[in-house]
């Protein structure tokens, strides 16, 4: 069964259209830090100041704790956003837990 399903991921990663990187994503994966990420997160979820860059991902940080994973019928801004959403669960939990928290009230 896992290898039927290996399979499938890897004929649609071949077959699929080919997404690439924008350089906004790769700006906020490459400069993410701690302090970052917490002031980010504080405009997102309305406790602090809003940059450019926090208002573009207070737009999409509701959908993405909503919605989840896009099961293979991702567009190129889902999977940007995945990206940068699995970064911050990985590198900063609490911090992706108060975005999800205020998405869920």
């Amino acid at each position: 069964m896992f290898r039927v399903f290996l399979l499938s991921s890897l004929l649609q990663l071949v077959f699929s259209e080919t997404c690439v990187v924008d350089r906004e994503a790769r700006f906020i994966l490459d400069n993410m830090t701690a302090a970052a990420v917490k002031k980010e997160v504080d405009c997102i979820i309305g406790q602090g100041a809003c940059d450019n860059l926090g208002f573009r991902l207070k737009e999409v940080a509701g959908k993405a704790v909503r919605e989840g994973r896009c099961a293979g019928n991702c567009d190129c801004e889902q999977i940007q956003v995945r990206l940068v959403v699995n970064k911050v669960k990985r590198l900063y939990p609490e911090e992706w837990k108060r975005v999800q928290d205020y998405y869920s009230k």
